[in-house]
């Protein structure tokens, strides 16, 4: 009786054994391996995802290094080597010509336009020195076997032209004459009075030309030259006295000296 019982348990063919399988398979187990590799999965996903940004990282800085190295090699090849037997050229022009050139303080002995030679690579500070001009300072940088060019124009140094008037009455007042002083010399080229002959407002105009005539503003003793109007070699050497009215003063010309600057300066003085 027990080997029929264990034949029909193992013999799905005999009539009335149960088709139910000897061994069963437990799902919370299934199920639990199933999270098992799902976790696995994204365990995996999430390791690559890192290792994908630190591969970017590394890309990133070598290409970043990559560039900078290769800047810094094209920036090498743009200064030329120090050669310690070659020496480089200075080229120094000015407008106008004829200005001293001192270099790191000292002078030259040179003036513009000219050439200093045998200079070793470097940098080198140095100004141009031209009577009656502003001083100007430059910086220039000498390479080896190389020619460097200063190219630079002189302004003007000397002060404005300024005239300064003042009268002198004659004939108990019926008269007068003016006169003028200046701040440096200059060369005149004429003079316009605009005067009153009455007290109604009726003016004149007298013009004296000078053809570019240089007026000295010191005497050889140093003190300051005073120049007439009406002129000392005119007639008359007198205007009509007009109380209470102005005497305008055109005066054109240049400074004698440096540019040569052009001036026009208007002035009046009221008696």
């Amino acid at each position: 009786m027990e080997q029929l019982v264990a034949r029909r348990a193992h013999n799905p063919k005999v009539v009335g054994s149960s088709p139910a399988p000897a061994t069963k398979k437990n799902p919370h187990l299934m199920w639990g391996f199933f999270i098992l590799k799902v976790r696995s999965i994204f365990l995996f996903i999430f390791q690559m995802i890192i290792l994908s940004g630190v591969m970017m990282k590394l890309l990133i800085t070598f290409i970043l290094l990559a560039i900078f190295l290769s800047l810094v090699s094209c920036s090498e090849a743009l200064i030329p080597p120090i050669d310690p037997g070659a020496t480089g050229k200075l080229v120094v022009n000015s407008i106008p010509p004829g200005a001293q050139i001192y270099l790191m303080g000292t002078s030259t002995g040179k003036t513009t336009p000219d050439t200093i030679k045998n200079l070793e690579q470097g940098t080198y500070d140095g100004f141009l020195y031209l009577q009656y001009y502003d001083t100007v300072y430059f910086t220039a940088n000498v390479f080896n076997n190389t020619t460097t060019n200063i190219d630079t124009s002189l302004e003007d140094g000397l002060p404005f032209v300024e005239f300064l008037f003042d009268f002198q009455n004659a004939f108990g007042g019926d008269s007068v004459s003016f006169y003028f002083t200046i701040n440096q010399d200059v060369t005149m080229d004429s003079i316009r009075i605009v005067r009153p002959v009455n007290t109604t407002g009726t003016n004149v105009t007298d013009k004296y030309s000078y053809n570019a005539e240089l007026f000295e503003y010191r005497d050889l003793s140093g003190n300051l030259k005073k120049y007439y109007l009406p002129p000392s070699d005119s007639m008359p050497q007198y205007y009509p006295a007009i109380q209470n009215r102005e005497y305008f003063f055109n005066m054109y010309g240049h400074k004698a000296y440096g540019a040569k600057v052009e001036f026009r300066s208007y002035y009046s003085v009221e008696l």
